[in-house]
């Protein structure tokens, strides 16, 4: 369980508030907005009242008691460097900022971001990329070059050893595990015949997925 900081309770801050509370984490919350602070109370430890682009709301909350403080104001860029800023000159452990444009990045990143989250633009990479497969299921971005894919094993595989498959080599991934009915196993045997019915949970990186299931699906 962590400790974490919400600033902002917009429609994304608070669908991270309810997810991180359904993993039992420590959760502060703070907006200008009474009513949707007194909406998420009941679910987080701490819910305040608050505007944080003032310096004395963040220093009596004392931030650097949060393991990570996050900030979910992408649609006031100033307010977010503001409080961005605070955070970092206040000695906040980490802090990730959410962004709704590229050319906000930078400026969040010179001015005290750890890390940003672009929610718009990783959802439509996504997408993008799960429906150019016709066989993917999910994809889960890692970095801009790496990520984790979910697609139904191929009819061609079906009866064939992983070996035989070869597809480390041929396009620079690899099969980690398969799913069946929701239970997910690793996958560590050459040996391994693929089967009917399952899932394959592939890691690597994104070109060769996209040369994999072009060629193969």
């Amino acid at each position: 369980m962590r400790s974490l900081l919400i600033i902002g309770l917009g429609r994304f801050g608070r669908h991270l508030t309810m997810s991180f509370a359904k993993m039992e984490n420590d959760i502060m919350v703070i907006d200008k907005d009474e009513l949707v602070v007194n909406k998420l109370a009941p679910y987080v430890s701490s819910a305040q009242i608050g505007d944080c682009t003032d310096e004395v709301v963040l220093r009596d909350i004392g931030v650097t008691n949060f393991d990570v403080c996050f900030v979910c104001i992408s649609n006031d860029l100033e307010s977010s460097l503001v409080i961005t800023t605070l955070l970092k000159d206040l000695g906040a452990k980490k802090i990730v900022t959410k962004v709704n444009q590229d050319i906000h990045v930078k400026f969040l990143l010179q001015n005290g971001a750890d890390d940003v989250i672009y929610p718009e633009r990783d959802m439509a990479n996504r997408t993008a990329l799960k429906y150019s497969a016709k066989d993917a299921i999910d994809y889960i971005e890692l970095d801009d070059n790496y990520g984790i894919f979910e697609i139904a094993t191929p009819k061609k595989w079906i009866g064939h050893t992983l070996a035989e498959v070869n597809v480390r080599k041929k396009y620079n991934v690899n099969i980690i595990a398969y799913k069946f009915q929701s239970k997910i196993t690793p996958l560590d045997r050459e040996a391994y015949t693929f089967k009917e019915d399952e899932h394959l949970i592939v890691a690597g990186n994104r070109k060769g997925f996209i040369d994999l299931v072009k060629r193969k699906l």
